[in-house]
């Protein structure tokens, strides 16, 4: 450790964003994926937009107009838009997501490809992190039981 220095890793990671063609875009994720407090932010963004889709569909199905319609379909992007960059800053969707974030891509939206690898990605810290964290818990143990036995009998 550095002496004029003391660092506490808060296990923050910075992860570029890319496009499913490699293309940079330029934005990245800034995060603790093993953090109870993003895993929080991110389902109350999930729950957000269900409800923007939810009110748009029942709008949809309500409407006729098929021009009308492409209105609400556009609405809807625009303020499931909004509601992510309230999450990962502005311009995060403008930047990462070049078509609608309900367009499908390999079976689920993109904003759901998005989503998804977002909570793998928590799921794969936790489990490292819980599994290193029972070793050094161990090895600090061991490490000062010694003044365990010589101050407290």
């Amino acid at each position: 450790m550095d002496q004029n220095r003391f660092i506490v890793n808060s296990g923050i990671r910075r992860l570029p964003v890319f496009t499913d063609s490699g293309a940079d875009t330029g934005r990245a994720v800034e995060f603790n994926p093993a953090d109870q407090g993003f895993a929080e932010e991110l389902y109350g963004l999930v729950s957000k937009l269900s409800k923007i889709h939810e009110t748009k569909v029942k709008e949809y199905e309500a409407e006729t107009d098929a021009a009308a319609r492409f209105d609400l379909t556009r609405e809807e992007d625009a303020q499931m838009r909004a509601a992510v960059d309230s999450l990962f800053g502005e311009g995060f969707s403008r930047d990462v997501f070049k078509t609608r974030l309900f367009a499908l891509a390999d079976g689920m939206t993109v904003v759901e490809n998005f989503l998804f690898a977002l909570m793998d990605e928590m799921d794969a810290s936790v489990t490292e992190n819980l599994a290193k964290r029972d070793s050094r818990i161990r090895k600090y143990t061991e490490k000062y039981s010694k003044y365990t036995k010589k101050f407290h009998n």
